[in-house]
């Protein structure tokens, strides 16, 4: 960065055309997100230092298409992308490690934990369109990349230090975060140490959200070395830590059976790739990644009978929760010119393997979060040509293989069990320039998701305290198969009324179909043979269709004028369970995103506003309304205001105000209210040596 002017207006440029920013998710070749022929988005750095995320659902709910299911009691993120979510319909990445953590209870089935701090990017593409950029991505793909010490040093640099601290008024929050490069030759190094706090903070009404309190401490090292022109080698280590008190809510009631909660997150990757302009048969990448994630409980109440004379779990009980991934993605990019026509093809393979270990000997929570492992392999090749620049075709396949292994609890004891599969996804793209400026393109996209390690092998009792029911495992269970049709347009003009202005947007509307589309049912009509109580039975089963579509209306629109800036997103998506007619518990409310802001005093100033309009939202399963898991939402409308201001070439000054009105609402998907009235100012120094 050439000063911290221009640190800050990388945030300008992210609120007027960060669709003009570089994505990989589509083809895994980079390009603009405006020239992809899919329903593809990029934030960058400057939107997170602009709204000062303390959570990554902060900056995700912006996007058409995307929303997040989060609780109050717990740090994790799930990633909500045209309706799909949990057991990795999304494949969330982090550098490339892929996100595997999940545990049953009253949150999402697939979450994730990343301190916004790290984030250099995320891109995201929506759909199967992205099906050869791991599998299982029917919803789509949402990859993060970290910081490194390009976007701390300036050039001619060779050590630079950055502070960032912040105070948020509701729930009396703190961040302090500081970073810190070095460039020695042909290798730099990048570490980061970051602490954030805060209490539990309040609801539009000026209610207290119990144990909605976290405490946060994360760092972050990535060293490069590029021994050669074109080669370089990386090695990350990513190292978060989180702390809560984890309570259960259901039907309304929240901190029942509280736990002492300790998040440990380590994650190690090391890449490779090779790339120069005078080598087209050659762009290449090879990374390894382990993940590991642990959750430590320790109840801090005693768990007793209704009557209260019997204790059925003593305070101090502890249980834990681990989920280890190992994984690998190789690919590499060949490059061909035949006068007018040229041809990119990308070819490689991934693997993944999933271990699951958990442990709670008095509560049978690995029972209802099972132990297991699954290994999961795909490889692909995909052909993009494009003629004469106005005509581009992109055909890909990719084949994938799995297989799952555990033990279930029968009325005999427990049995090991085992299933695989495979299949073959095809995918067409089709992408039209009629006039410069205006692209047209469809895309058919099969996708298939292997069954999880808790979809196939639950079992047991719900834990004690509550109602009784049994979990039941399908060993059974098919793979879901999507079958994905779009259509969209992309806008891309500069200079529209002045000749600095720019304008782009994006429109896609988008109709999936899931064969077999894993979904948990209740019936309460089941009697267990292992206990006298009629209580009903939880099991995942297949439907034999599951229908998304809608218009996301993903637009999403920007017009940057320099000095003033105004943007939409917006989405409208529908799903039905065709086995019922009944709506999928997984689709988000509609969503209008407006942000409009300006540039002043040399654009040392950016000011503007965010506002938020979210419709209703009770298209959802009878027999889950009104459960601890699912209920309906109503419609809001949030204000927020966000400032930044470039003291000096040193110094940076943000204020937020989000909520400006005071709004009481609950987002669709989470289960306690939001935050009221909150705001937030922070501090960004730097200091740099040539």
């Amino acid at each position: 960065m050439a000063s911290a002017l221009a640190l800050v207006s990388g945030a300008a440029a992210a609120q007027g055309i960060q669709l003009d920013g570089i994505v990989v998710t589509s083809t895994k070749t980079p390009e603009l997100a405006i020239d992809a022929l899919s329903g593809t988005s990029t934030l960058g750095r400057g939107e997170l230092d602009t709204f000062q995320a303390a959570l990554p659902p902060a900056f995700l709910m912006a996007l058409a298409g995307v929303t997040t299911a989060t609780t109050a009691r717990d740090a994790a993120t799930g990633v909500n992308v045209r309706g799909l979510q949990d057991f990795g319909r999304v494949n969330v990445l982090i550098d490339g490690a892929r996100q595997s953590f999940q545990k049953t209870g009253h949150n999402a089935d697939g979450v994730f934990y990343l301190e916004p701090e790290m984030i250099k990017r995320v891109d995201i593409t929506r759909g199967p369109a992205a099906t050869i950029y791991g599998s299982g991505a029917i919803g789509g793909v949402v990859a993060f990349d970290l910081i490194d010490a390009d976007d701390i040093l300036k050039p001619g640099e060779h050590a630079a230090l950055r502070w960032r601290g912040t105070y948020s008024t509701n729930g009396e929050g703190y961040l302090s975060s500081t970073t810190g490069a070095i460039k020695l030759g042909a290798f730099d190094v990048l570490g980061q140490l970051t602490g954030r706090q805060v209490g539990d903070f309040e609801d539009g009404n000026g209610k207290i959200v119990p144990d909605s309190a976290k405490s946060t401490d994360s760092g972050l090292a990535k060293i490069r070395w590029r021994p050669a022109p074109g080669h370089q080698i990386t090695g990350v280590v990513l190292d978060y830590n989180s702390h809560f008190v984890d309570t259960v809510t259901s039907g309304g009631v929240t901190g029942l059976s509280p736990r002492d909660t300790d998040v440990a997150n380590l994650q190690y990757s090391l890449g490779y790739t090779f790339a120069r302009p005078d080598t087209p048969l050659f762009d290449f990448s090879a990374k390894i990644y382990r993940n590991d994630t642990q959750i430590d409980q320790r109840r801090l109440t005693d768990l007793t009978n209704k009557k209260g004379d019997v204790v059925l779990v003593p305070a101090g009980a502890r249980r834990s929760f681990e989920v280890d991934t190992v994984g690998a993605d190789v690919f590499n990019t060949s490059r061909f010119s035949f006068g007018a026509i040229k041809l990119a093809l990308t070819y490689g393979g991934d693997l993944f393997m999933d271990k699951v270990s958990n442990f709670d000997p008095l509560e049978g929570g690995d029972t209802f979060t099972p132990n297991g492992e699954r290994t999961v392999y795909g490889t692909f090749v995909q052909g993009r040509l494009t003629f004469f620049e106005k005509i581009d075709l992109i055909a890909a396949v990719r084949y994938e293989t799995y297989s799952l292994s555990g033990t279930i609890v029968t009325p005999s004891g427990t049995d090991k069990v085992g299933t695989d599969g495979e299949r073959v996804s095809p995918k067409i793209t089709l992408g039209y320039t009629p006039v410069r400026g205006i692209t047209l393109f469809g895309t058919y996209a099969e996708g298939y998701r292997a069954p999880a390690v808790t979809e196939t092998l639950i079992s047991g009792f719900h834990p004690p305290g509550g109602r009784p029911f049994e979990f039941l495992p399908n060993p059974l269970l098919r793979p879901e198969v999507a079958h994905n049709f779009e259509v969209g347009v992309n806008f891309k003009f500069n200079g529209v009324f002045t000749p600095l202005d720019a304008f782009r947007a994006r429109i896609m509307a988008f109709r999936n179909k899931v064969d077999d589309f894993i979904d948990p049912t209740l019936d309460p009509t089941y009697k267990s043979p292992n206990s006298p109580f009629p209580n009903g039975a939880f099991k995942y089963v297949n439907i034999s269709q599951a229908t998304i579509e809608g218009i996301e209306i993903e637009i999403e629109a920007m017009y940057d004028a320099k000095a003033w800036f105004f943007g939409l997103a917006a989405h409208r998506i529908r799903g039905t369970n065709e086995d019922t007619g009944e709506g999928l518990y997984s689709i988000p409310a509609d969503r209008l995103v407006l942000t409009a802001g300006l540039r002043a005093l040399d654009e040392r100033l950016i000011a503007g506003t965010r506002v938020h309009f979210v419709w209703a939202q009770d298209r959802i399963p009878s027999a889950f309304f009104g459960s601890a898991a699912i209920s309906a939402s109503e419609a809001y409308t949030l204000v927020d205001l966000f400032a930044q201001y470039v003291i000096n070439d040193n110094a940076v000054l943000s204020v937020n105000i989000d909520n400006l009105f005071d709004v009481a609402y609950r987002q669709y998907l989470d289960q306690n209210p939001s935050p009221g009235l909150s705001a937030r100012i922070g501090l960004t120094l730097r200091f740099g040596a040539n």
